[in-house]
């Protein structure tokens, strides 16, 4: 049987805890945020869901994991009581075996626990981000082995040298992110035709936001920068 296994907080369930997935289909995508103005004396109304962000937004999103597995009837106490510690209210960072390139993260939830004998059941509840984030961030290394020839972005912005002039081009995702830039020596960012003065550490640029398609940034001065960016998508 093609089992289907899902890691937890590093964890597989499958492996650790000898617990499938008891279906594929585990993640409900999120609803959108909307907002209809009504207009006294004409028809209809005025569609206000995206006056304020300048794209859509959404609700968080439910993950329901059901998982069925088999114990002797002395290791259940031992083995729900572990995983209640585990996961039962802490914040999760799941990633499905068939979806591996990203992640889901938000607040779980452990219930409708049953057994029978040695076989028994449970559930695992997530009230998750919207998005789903890619597993590697800019600044993590990158791996041959898991990485999808298809649709994978190989993002490598770490230690970048600038003498001069440098364009360093962001492919960007459906989510909007504010990217860290991490500065040695004295740099400017220019970015849709502003230019922004970066001090040596840390720089978070509130008015510079990575959208979806081709983001360019180009740094002038002597000195080293970092992006630190990771993209999300629904």
């Amino acid at each position: 049987m093609n089992y289907s296994a899902v890691t937890i907080n590093g964890i597989n369930m499958f492996e650790t805890y000898k617990a499938p997935l008891a279906e594929r289909h585990s993640v409900q995508p999120p609803e959108p945020k909307t907002f209809f103005q009504d207009i006294p004396g004409a028809d209809g109304s005025a569609d206000l869901s995206e006056v304020t962000s300048g794209r859509p937004i959404y609700e968080r999103r439910e993950i329901t994991m059901n998982f069925s597995c088999e114990y002797t009837e002395s290791e259940w106490a031992t083995v729900f009581s572990e995983i209640q510690k585990q996961f039962n209210g802490k914040e999760g960072k799941i990633i499905f075996e068939d979806d591996q390139d990203y992640y889901y993260i938000g607040r779980m939830s452990v219930a409708e626990y049953e057994r029978k004998r040695k076989v028994g059941s449970f559930t695992i509840t997530v009230n998750a981000e919207p998005y789903k984030y890619e597993l590697l961030s800019s600044l993590e290394p990158w791996l041959w082995d898991p990485f999808n020839f298809v649709k994978g972005i190989i993002r490598d912005y770490a230690d970048i040298n600038v003498n001069g002039s440098h364009i360093l081009t962001i492919p960007g995702t459906e989510k909007w992110i504010i990217p860290v830039f991490i500065v040695t020596g004295s740099l400017t960012v220019t970015f849709n035709g502003a230019t922004h003065q970066l001090t040596a550490g840390k720089n978070k640029i509130y008015s510079i936001a990575i959208k979806e398609g081709d983001n360019v940034f180009t740094f002038a001065g002597t000195g080293t920068v970092s992006v630190d960016y990771r993209g999300g998508i629904l």
